[in-house]
């Protein structure tokens, strides 16, 4: 298979130096490409998008090419991460990013009626949270160019999706307490301790459990059976609340901890991937 590969496109003027992203376009399919775009984890505080193309401690290479093989155009963002700013930063430059799909469209053969987003742990997050609030137009927080862009689908490997429990999942789960209070990785994320009562409305405004309705985009979510970074419950807790909206959504339980391979390699898992990803991108 050959591709136009184009690599740290700015997707804000003047912008940051995390506001880029890359962009494959595969040839010899016919008419304007469906987009896949991927949102890299890292606790929000670390991370790359070039995770999305070397296999060196990851696996995503292995799911992006058989993307590439079905003939849809992938996308891999960078953000600022927390160091640099808290929340809603991430989530405002990953709409800036699908605002940059939308205006780039016909330039590149995308076609911004059909586009997926797809995140791993911090990434799954956010991924997550464009589905939940892609019928939201809050000012200053979802920008309408990115909004312009048809979010169909969203598959979330081992996301977070409700802040203020994750301690208490883990806790849940058997796994201990891990990183928590105001320096812990979701801590930073939003300058609180997300499991304060005092911090409820802060950590609900950014998770995604908090914004499910009927109009959230369909969801496939995958997560690790022994995960105890992100415990399965943050998975299940919402999968549960968009079947109960109406969304249609599946969750993947599999045999392993957070970040296992098995989620990219496995033809099986690849399969299921594509499988939705297919029912909504080429419908």
């Amino acid at each position: 298979m050959t591709a136009h590969h184009l690599v740290g496109l700015p997707y804000v003027a003047d912008g940051d130096e995390a506001q880029v992203l890359d962009l494959t376009v595969p040839d010899g399919h016919p008419g304007a490409r469906p987009v896949v775009v991927f949102i890299h984890g890292g606790a929000w505080r670390e991370g790359s998008r070039r995770v999305w193309e070397s296999s060196e401690g990851e696996d995503f290479a292995a799911l992006r090419a058989v993307l590439l093989d079905r003939g849809w155009a992938t996308v891999s963002v960078d953000y600022r991460l927390t160091d640099v700013a808290p929340m809603p930063a991430q989530l405002d430059d990953v709409q800036a990013a699908l605002g940059w799909v939308h205006a780039h469209a016909d330039r590149y053969g995308l076609d911004a009626t059909r586009v997926a987003v797809i995140g791993d742990s911090a990434g799954g997050h956010l991924a997550q949270l464009v589905g939940t609030t892609r019928h939201e137009r809050e000012t200053g927080r979802v920008a309408d160019s990115g909004g312009r862009c048809r979010i169909v689908a969203v598959v979330s490997y081992y996301g977070v999706s409700d802040l203020r429990r994750l301690v208490a999942d883990r806790v849940a789960a058997g796994c201990g307490e891990g990183e928590s209070g105001e320096a812990s990785p979701e801590g930073r994320l939003l300058g609180v301790d997300p499991a304060l009562p005092s911090s409820a409305a802060v950590a609900d405004a950014a998770s995604p459990l908090a914004h499910v309705s009927p109009a959230a985009a369909p969801t496939l979510l995958f997560h690790g059976k022994q995960d105890c970074l992100v415990p399965d419950a943050q998975s299940r807790r919402v999968a549960a609340a968009l079947k109960r909206a109406g969304v249609p959504t599946e969750v993947v339980l599999v045999d392993g901890g957070h970040a296992d391979p098995v989620f990219y390699t496995h033809p099986d898992l690849q399969q299921r991937a594509l499988d939705f990803l297919g029912r909504h991108l080429e419908a």
